[in-house]
């Protein structure tokens, strides 16, 4: 693969499930001075990415009206009881990426650009993952010529990850038992760029009632 100048890159906001251990739906959820998704998807919209799509399935219609104005393309995962994997890949079907199918049109907001190069996946329930590390690992992925590009903190992965739209057509033909997307990270190991950070933000996830409380309070104080 050349180097890889300018590639356009895609963020895909994967936002479609259920929030069972939060109990309530986490995309909705008051963070600062909007909900957590907005707060993602502002984050997003401020950075590098050339487009920014938001894959949608448990309470769509609520979350919809709320993110209407924002500029985003919105793609409804009919199957996101089957989890995120499912999400992931309906979000790279709605790009006209080579040899992918897309999905129905009554999944689709709208028809889509075919200059992108590459996509990353970005997790709803992450405001912590500012616009600064989204554009630290656009940067990365810019300036190698690995298909993969993840940000790392202490030797830990975290997100958004970037994969060349190579690794497209796989990433959708994934079954339930391959191990998910995760699997590239080991068949394609010498294929990976790690972004070191020194924040421990691309790591930090809300799942819990206790980590949404740890996470308004870390919020509230780092604005204070």
């Amino acid at each position: 693969m050349t180097s890889q100048s300018h590639p356009k890159i895609v963020g895909i906001l994967l936002a479609a499930g259920l929030s069972t251990r939060m109990g309530r739906p986490k995309q909705l959820l008051p963070f600062g001075n909007n909900t957590i998704i907005e707060t993602v998807i502002d984050n997003m919209l401020s950075s590098n990415f050339d487009d920014v799509r938001v894959v949608l399935g448990h309470c769509a219609e609520d979350i919809k009206k709320l993110i209407m104005d924002r500029g985003v393309v919105t793609v409804y995962n009919p199957d996101y009881r089957d989890g995120m994997l499912s999400s992931a890949q309906i979000g790279i079907r709605s790009i006209n990426f080579p040899y992918i199918s897309r999905p129905s049109s009554t999944s689709c907001e709208k028809s889509y650009e075919t200059n992108r190069d590459a996509f990353s996946l970005m997790l709803v329930d992450q405001p912590f993952i500012t616009t600064e590390l989204i554009n630290r690992t656009i940067d990365g992925y810019r300036e190698t010529n690995k298909g993969i590009t993840i940000p790392s903190y202490n030797y830990q992965r975290g997100h958004p990850v970037i994969f060349h739209c190579k690794y497209a057509k796989e990433i959708v033909s994934l079954g339930d038992d391959s191990g998910g997307i995760r699997s590239l990270y080991q068949s394609y190991a010498n294929d990976i760029h790690y972004v070191n950070v020194d924040t421990d933000h691309i790591l930090k996830d809300i799942d819990f009632p206790d980590d949404y409380t740890k996470a308004l309070q870390e919020s509230k104080n780092s604005n204070s």
